[in-house]
């Protein structure tokens, strides 16, 4: 590993399950209909935009797209106090930071709520690439690939560089850039994610340090 790319909810930060109430507060509020489990586990990892239409969509209502993820923003931007570090996030930054290993953030996420939640958590993080700097989020590798920009790696060096992400989505996408995808299960087992072509896989940063030695 000589540089690494962080996906952000469920890597960073503990945050899928304030998403996904957020994801249901705003459904309800608008249609009155609970969204199932099967639902809500099918969204996770998606990005805001991909959400928002499959919720619009679903709705019978596709133009309610913009005011889902207006109140669901809305209700994450509201609850960061709810929300914690990954165990070990903090650590592996520093971790890198002490090695000099350059790093960032490749995010599906709105970059409103990153800021919000990097500033809540006081991280040193060099960068950080949300839902409105790609034409095409994950699974599309466009993501990752404007993030080894930002590293400063041609794409000949690019499997040297790791890529944490906690869904299949995710490993796609990296996978797509000719990373090393490392797999993070905060949310789905250790298999899905091998299966989707993650090299490794670790409950949380606190065992990928691990990596370090």
């Amino acid at each position: 590993m000589l540089a690494a790319l962080f996906d952000f909810d469920g890597v960073i930060v503990d945050s899928t399950p304030i998403h996904l109430a957020g994801w249901e507060k705003a459904y309800w509020e608008l249609f009155q209909r609970k969204l199932d489990e099967a639902t809500l586990a099918s969204l996770v990892g998606r990005s805001t935009a991909a959400i928002g239409t499959i919720l619009g969509q679903q709705s019978g209502f596709p133009t309610a797209k913009a005011e889902l993820i207006k109140r669901k923003v809305a209700f994450v931007l509201s609850s960061l106090e709810k929300i914690p570090l990954i165990e070990g996030a903090r650590e592996f930054l520093a971790e890198l930071q002490r090695r000099q290993l350059p790093f960032g953030i490749v995010s599906n996420a709105p970059r409103s709520f990153i800021a919000a939640a990097i500033e809540r958590h006081k991280l040193a993080i060099p960068f950080y690439l949300g839902l409105e700097d790609y034409h095409r989020p994950k699974p599309d590798a466009e993501p990752y690939m404007k993030g080894a920009i930002k590293l400063g790696f041609p794409f000949e060096r690019h499997a040297s560089i790791f890529v944490f992400e906690d869904s299949t989505h995710g490993i796609a996408a990296a996978l797509a850039a000719h990373m090393t995808a490392i797999g993070i299960c905060s949310q789905h087992p250790p298999e899905l994610l091998l299966q989707a072509g993650a090299k490794q896989c670790f409950d949380d940063l606190e065992a990928a340090l691990q990596l370090m030695d």
